[in-house]
């Protein structure tokens, strides 16, 4: 039930040394323990956020409150956006202790936000090896240039990401492929599901056509119920209202030092992640703490709520970390501007001179 990712085919002989900061043996095992307690208070405290969002959204529209149920929509919209970090967290494996937790709440939170773990992640393991070295990683080619365009037409009514994630989830259904599933293009797709081996692709079908029918099935029964905003919210949602989404997760290696292995591969997380102090504590939390980014890269079977911690037992190693979304996005502004001026420039990151504490 949890993410059937195939056993990935790494190429042989390739592999990159990369730099852990390294911890008190002590300190490393209490950051890597997962907690169904703690577990508990991010998984459910999220998806009881979103039902309080849902519930008042729906209760205003049916008592001609309108103003109220468009309001309650945006917000559940906005947290909404930010199912696809729950996904990838319990994707993972090291959120929940109980394996059968996990598993579920993956495909509760994946459900909900039309997102397809099985795929996500014959891409994502790559991207963890080799992360942000070409051609091995292609989850985040870089350089990308943003643009208000691209903010504004994701970052409030995201009509062409709607019809395209339906449009990939139907052509995983039938295993039509390239499914340009999140924005892969074609030879990534054909890498993490090569079509001489059309059994791995299997799992995705069967929960792209589960989905299909669980959404279809709760449109049909609410319309004929009179609860015309249920499906837009279940359906929909994900798709509204995503420009806090869209700022906290657009920084996380955007402008950054990228390798390639034909020339030069970068074999540091500190240099192509990045890290930035997120100080609202209801967005990092629905933001599944991945403002601490460059941590989750060194050591990635830490579980979320615990990323603050490893934060704290490496940042003598970590370069300058930017404060708030604010402070993130002028570095990263900075950096977009001279990128458009020379397309290979990249961040010029400082790293501390030493590499452990005393």
């Amino acid at each position: 039930m949890g993410a059937s990712p195939s056993r990935p085919q790494f190429p042989s002989g390739v592999s990159i040394p990369w730099h852990r900061t390294k911890i008190e043996p002590k300190v490393k095992t209490e950051l890597h323990k997962t907690d169904d307690v703690k577990a508990a208070i991010q998984t459910v405290g999220f998806l009881a956020n979103l039902a309080l969002w849902f519930g008042l959204a729906v209760y205003s529209f049916h008592h001609n409150y309108p103003y109220a149920a468009f309001f309650f929509t945006m917000m559940y919209g906005m947290q909404a956006n930010f199912l696809i970090n729950g996904m990838h967290e319990l994707g993972h494996g090291f959120v929940f202790r109980t394996k059968l937790l996990n598993d579920l709440f993956l495909r509760i939170i994946s459900f909900l936000g039309w997102l397809h773990p099985d795929m996500f992640f014959q891409s994502h393991i790559r991207h963890h090896r080799f992360t942000q070295n070409f051609p091995h990683d292609q989850e985040n080619p870089m350089p990308v240039i943003y643009t208000m365009n691209t903010f504004l037409s994701f970052g409030f009514v995201n009509v062409y990401g709607a019809y395209d994630i339906i449009l990939q989830t139907v052509r995983a259904a039938l295993g039509v492929y390239p499914t340009g599933h999140l924005g892969w293009l074609p030879g990534w797709e054909e890498i993490c599901y090569p079509a001489t081996n059309p059994e791995n692709r299997k799992p995705a079908m069967l929960w792209a056509q589960f989905m299909l029918i669980g959404h279809a099935l709760i449109a049909i029964y609410s319309v004929m119920q009179g609860w015309y905003l249920v499906p837009i919210l279940i359906s929909f949602g994900p798709f509204l209202n995503g420009w806090l989404f869209w700022l906290c997760n657009s920084t996380q290696h955007v402008g950054l030092p990228h390798g390639n292995f034909d020339k030069e591969t970068v074999n540091d997380f500190r240099l192509n992640t990045r890290t930035f102090y997120l100080n609202n504590p209801i967005v990092r939390f629905w933001y599944w703490h991945m403002n601490f980014h460059t941590e989750h890269h060194m050591y990635p079977a830490v579980p979320c709520y615990n990323l603050a911690g490893l934060h704290d037992a490496i940042k003598h190693e970590l370069p300058p970390t930017p404060n708030g979304i604010i402070g993130v996005w002028k570095v990263i502004l900075d950096v977009l501007d001279k990128q458009r001026k020379d397309p290979n420039y990249t961040q010029d990151i400082e790293l501390p001179q030493f590499k452990n504490k005393d």
